[in-house]
């Protein structure tokens, strides 16, 4: 009987740790997705703050000289949103969208993940997977002017004798990557948002694969970061984007 429990414990030790070896595989794979997800989401910290150029200096100091702040506002509505289309679900979000009302500014967080390259590779038959560092996409604000703004029962469908569309590129956009995205902010100057005689109906995000831009045809994505009916949410420049103005001559 001795000689069977001798036998047998090489075996049950043997289980042991065959079951121990997996259980840890198990767990350190699902701890490694769930650190793997949590600091991919991390907005890189060189975006994380409004990007200093000098038509945002200069809004600063005139609003400093008048005793008075800059207005910065998003909309709550349209924050964080993603392409919703069959087409390119969730393809493109914008993390971001600030409009600098003084400056005539929107700063934009444009956000891609891989899994979007992947998606451009079968949408468009491309030979091979790009870099993600390579520049891919066309990214524009399309911007929607009331041309009728004392009949707010026609601006619906587009209609070109009451609503104006023009289309803003950007003056400056900065890169970053974390594991699984790929970030953009985007400075889009020029959009004036208090014009009353055509006043601005909407704000779109629209996205081009840079093989195939053609604004005569429908974007590959679009986002609405701004609609006239929605609530505006105020806030500040922070003490480090204050600062950071300092820097620009």
């Amino acid at each position: 009987m001795n000689e069977h429990i001798h036998e047998a414990l090489p075996v049950k030790i043997a289980r042991i740790t065959v079951k121990s070896v997996g259980l840890l595989l198990v767990f350190g794979t699902i701890i490694f997705f769930i650190w793997r997800a949590f600091f991919s989401t991390i907005i890189p910290a060189e975006l994380r703050s409004l990007a200093p150029n000098p038509a945002l200096k200069e809004a600063y100091e005139t609003a400093l000289a008048e005793g008075k702040e800059l207005t910065v506002f998003y909309q709550e509505s349209q924050y964080d949103t993603t392409t919703v289309r069959d087409k390119n679900y969730s393809y493109f979000s914008a993390k971001e969208a600030r409009f600098i009302q003084e400056a005539d500014q929107v700063q934009l967080l444009f956000r891609y993940n891989n899994a979007t390259i992947r998606h451009l590779v079968e949408d468009y038959g491309l030979a091979e997977i790009p870099d993600r560092s390579a520049e891919l996409y066309d990214v524009t604000l399309y911007v929607a002017y009331d041309l009728t703004p004392d009949d707010v029962t026609d601006n619906a469908g587009n209609n070109p004798d009451s609503v104006r569309f023009v289309r803003y590129h950007a003056t400056s956009s900065t890169p970053a990557t974390t594991l699984l995205y790929n970030y953009r902010r985007m400075t889009f100057d020029g959009l004036d948002m208090t014009v009353t005689d055509n006043p601005v109906l909407a704000v779109y995000v629209d996205v081009y694969y840079l093989g195939d831009v053609n604004y005569e045809t429908e974007p590959y994505g679009t986002i609405c970061i701004y609609d006239y009916a929605a609530e505006n949410t105020y806030g500040t420049l922070d003490k480090k984007e204050i600062a950071a103005l300092d820097e620009v001559p």
